[in-house]
């Protein structure tokens, strides 16, 4: 009987195996001393009992496994019919009603399932198996108990595990048989807020009788936010309740109308609302993370029915504030376009990189943090300042335009005002005042001319400079300390270039100043077209030639789109093939320099081309089709003509009117002085890029040394460490990371979240708010970041390393990075679901002149790969066509 029956005060969270989530939940807390309604718990032994007898007679696993969501309903109906005809074993039987009727037959009960797969950290289960409220007598509960048993295979429970990945033959389900509460108010509690996800807000949801009716949605719940630091009431909304759950005397629940007087009453008053918030909040820190808590009131006690993780909150942004202030997360994720959750070495080494919040000694910045996977700056410091509370949302707004609303509203929190460091701008100025001349010489009298030659030398110098250290180094550990000092000052390195870039900046913020209402929109925007020195545009220059190598020769093509063939494999024999050795040396010169690029290139975990070329090898061969030899470099100095042609144009709009002997000189300077320094924009990521290239090495030979001492189980465990926790390894020989398991799982996990844009150190999501436009429908709008307006037919890619583009088809992505750029050879068009003037598609699109529109929430949902769209770059719609391709 002792594995068939155990009691709540015998279970706790070790025993999840034999008594389910629910079940071992419950345990927790009546062995915390909290008021839960006392009962016992029918283990898993006796699930498996049942379910012995079936899969002799039938494999009704076999059954389950490989079907299709489709395919569910008529095999879960087979086998709940089939496990309906099975009795429960006797001895399963007799111990049941044993505890039944030591616990007492003349209460009336809850039945309720508890899976072993149930109330988890990131799989809540919530509402997938049956419970059975107001049971009584013997036959009614026996048949209940197996009513749960076989509600494991209901419709929604198979098709939970198969979303989530569950296999079906390893969940096994006990049974909760609970002494029932009639309560006179019941509810749900959440500790922490599940719309916002605040984590001080405790959000009580209540209503009259029974949860039932508020459970199943049949009644509006009244509305308590409490908020946990002060215990005071937030908010308050009242609804007006019209049926309360009731008990029958014969067993079961009834739905009983409320007299309307009752029903716009509030169920619980202002001071029961305060104390149930502390038992939740008592709860939460037992378990230590935020609960859902099924609670009833009583005769005056709050009791506990149940608790479980809250599994739809976003993680804390991590290391949490030393302070007691509000903090601001900014994503830099969205801005970069590496919106995919990354490895904690990945994220500590981007911490690493960059150059503030290394006060202390600290090794990684302080002002960025992770979160979910993703990468967040604190910008409370600058929101502080009266200053950068009118700045930072301008700066923001061409980077993610769905930001600066959310901002500027947090920044007015007297929460956020009264505490919390406050930036101070006078540090800005003794490292800027070097490079304030240098900016004002190179805006309105240097000469630009070959800038970005001269930065590109000065990489492959530095670069080579760190090559030589790292071989001249003896140990991994030699090479590790010359990675991190790399790392930590690189910035002098792009400080080389910076002020001409800054100076192509401002001239070009100055033009559109200057020439707001004095020249025609659209020669102002071909003014950008076609940059000389662009290290994206030149790669994807150097891509167009490599499909024309490739085209040159049909068998060659077709050989290079063998894709079952090993992409290496299918390089080594491509110069075997006519047309291969040229095509070869061009791809080996494309390799030497951009090998080290890819798609979502700051994550050092992943593959970069020089170490799995197949994407690119794909993005070349699909460029290659249908392609006319020298296209792309024909359309490049077409761009170059327009936009020398529109800078005729804009400079003589300018020298017209009584000050234009003075204007039009100043717009031709600004005019050159941008165009010779916007380009420059991307070499610091490329410096970044390429110095990752040769740290990659170090690590990964770093994580086999590791793993041979046994410090972590297998080599490519270190991408679940920090740096700080990789120097320590060879610091420390006795070290050893058992956590490298939980934070793959946590890592898993991270990839199905979808990331804010913002999220404060509370865990408050924002909600964003669209700028309202009109629209119609069968039209999406965002934000226009390259002008234009092109028909095509729409390909949806979520990663570029596995599909390709056509000529013409129009690019519809979540985002863009460098990695993507071999895909804009064939790009007639681009629209993303994140993005703003300055990331990286939009400045392609437009040096490009191909229309792009960014910040279409969904855009990859909402739009079908073959349906004809209509791109408006100057409007921000996007029209979806009825008719496909």
């Amino acid at each position: 009987m002792a594995s068939i029956i155990l009691p709540f005060n015998a279970v706790g969270a070790a025993d999840l195996l034999k008594v389910g989530g629910k079940g071992a939940n419950l345990g927790e807390l009546t062995r915390a001393g909290f008021d839960v309604p006392p009962g016992f718990c029918i283990t898993t032994d006796a699930f498996r009992q049942f379910m012995a007898k079936a899969t002799q007679e039938n494999d009704i696993y076999a059954a389950l496994e490989g079907i299709t969501p489709d395919d569910i309903e008529p095999v879960g109906q087979e086998v709940r019919t089939y496990l309906q005809r099975l009795p429960l074993p006797q001895d399963v039987a007799d111990a049941v009603i044993a505890a039944w009727r030591e616990m007492g037959e003349e209460h009336a009960y809850a039945v309720r399932s508890s899976a072993t797969a149930e109330d988890l950290p990131h799989a809540s289960f919530a509402g997938q198996h049956d419970t059975y409220l107001n049971v009584r007598g013997r036959e009614a509960l026996l048949d209940r108990v197996k009513a749960c048993f076989i509600s494991l295979f209901t419709d929604r429970a198979i098709l939970y595990r198969i979303q989530n990945g569950f296999d079906h033959r390893q969940v096994a389900l006990a049974v909760i048989v609970q002494r029932m509460v009639q309560s006179d108010v019941s509810g749900i509690m959440f500790t922490a807020d599940p719309v916002s996800g605040n984590r001080n807000i405790v959000s009580i949801d209540a209503g009259f009788g029974l949860g039932e009716a508020l459970v199943s949605g049949l009644v509006s719940a009244d509305l308590f936010r409490v908020h946990k630091k002060t215990f005071h009431i937030v908010t308050r909304h009242i609804a007006s309740k019209k049926v309360a759950t009731r008990s029958l005397a014969e067993g079961g629940t009834a739905q009983v109308a409320l007299p309307e007087a009752k029903g716009n009453r509030p169920a619980l008053a202002d001071e029961q609302a305060i104390a149930l918030a502390k038992i939740g909040v008592r709860v939460e820190a037992h378990f230590g993370r935020p609960q859902d808590i099924e609670w009833a009131l009583a005769d005056g006690i709050f009791y506990v029915l149940q608790s479980r993780p809250i599994t739809s909150l976003y993680p804390l942004p991590q290391p949490q504030p030393q302070d007691d202030a509000l903090h601001v997360y900014f994503s830099l994720s969205h801005q970069q376009g590496m919106t995919n959750a990354m490895p904690p070495l990945s994220l500590s080494t981007l911490r690493v990189v960059l150059p503030v919040g290394h006060g202390g000694g600290k090794l990684e910045s302080q002002y960025i943090v992770s979160a979910g996977g993703r990468l967040y700056a604190d910008i409370s410091p600058l929101l502080r300042h009266p200053i950068g509370r009118r700045v930072i949302p301008e700066l923001i707004k061409h980077v993610d335009p769905l930001v600066p609303d959310v901002l500027v509203t947090l920044a007015k929190r007297p929460a956020f005002l009264s505490r919390g460091e406050r930036f101070n701008p006078l540090r800005l100025l003794p490292p800027a005042l070097p490079y304030i001349p240098q900016v004002l010489h190179s805006l309105f009298a240097g000469n630009l001319e070959g800038v970005t030659d001269k930065a590109l030398d000065l990489i492959n110098a530095h670069i080579a400079t760190v090559q030589a250290r790292l071989d001249a180094a003896r140990t991994v550990q030699e090479k590790l300390q010359i990675a991190v000092a790399e790392m930590r000052h690189i910035l002098p390195v792009a400080l080389a270039w910076a002020p001409h870039l800054a100076a192509g900046v401002i001239a070009t913020w100055l033009l559109h100043k200057i020439m707001h209402n004095k020249s025609d929109e659209r020669s102002l925007a071909a003014l950008w077209r076609g940059l000389v020195g662009n290290i994206e545009t030149e790669m994807e220059l150097a891509a167009g030639d490599l499909a024309d190598a490739a085209c040159a020769s049909q068998p060659l093509l077709e050989h290079l789109g063998k894709t079952h063939v090993d992409a290496r494999t299918r390089l080594a024999r491509a110069a075997e093939l006519p047309g291969g050795e040229a095509f070869l040396q061009a791809w080996n010169r494309f390799m030497d320099l951009y090998g080290a690029r890819g798609p979502a290139e700051l994550d050092l975990s992943r593959p970069h081309w020089y170490e799995d070329p197949s994407s690119l090898l794909q993005m070349v061969q699909s460029a290659a089709r249908g392609k006319t030899p020298g296209a792309h470099r024909a359309h490049y100095r077409a761009l170059i003509a327009e936009a020398e042609t529109a800078a005729q144009t804009v400079i003589a709009a300018a020298s017209r009117g009584w000050l234009g002997w003075l204007r039009g000189p100043l717009v031709r300077r600004l005019i050159r002085t941008s165009r010779n320094g916007l380009p420059l924009r991307g070499h610091h990521k490329f410096l970044l890029i390429r110095l990752f290239a040769l740290i990659k090495p170090v690590l990964l030979q770093a994580g086999k040394e590791l793993a041979a001492k046994g410090h972590v189980d297998a080599p490519d465990d270190i991408w679940f460490l920090t740096w700080p926790e990789v120097l320590e390894a060879f610091e420390r020989p006795e070290k050893t990371w058992r956590s490298v398991k939980e934070r793959r799982r946590d890592l898993e996990h991270y990839h199905s979240l979808t990331p804010p844009h913002v999220i404060t150190s509370e865990g408050e999501v924002p909600a964003l708010q669209a700028q309202e436009r009109e629209t119609t429908e069968g039209t999406l709008v965002g934000t226009p970041v390259s002008a234009g307006i092109a028909e095509g037919v729409a390909k949806v890619v979520l990663d570029p390393a596995k599909e390709t583009l056509k000529p013409g088809e129009i690019l519809v992505a979540p985002f863009t990075d460098p990695g993507w750029t071999p895909l804009f050879v064939n790009a007639a068009g681009l629209v993303t679901e994140v993005g703003g003037l300055m990331t990286h598609g939009a400045v392609v699109a437009r040096e490009y002149g191909i229309p792009a529109i960014v910040g279409i929430a969904d855009a990859t949902r909402k739009i079908e790969s073959g349906r004809r769209i209509r791109v408006n770059g100057y409007t921000g719609r996007v029209e979806i066509l009825n008719n496909r391709r």
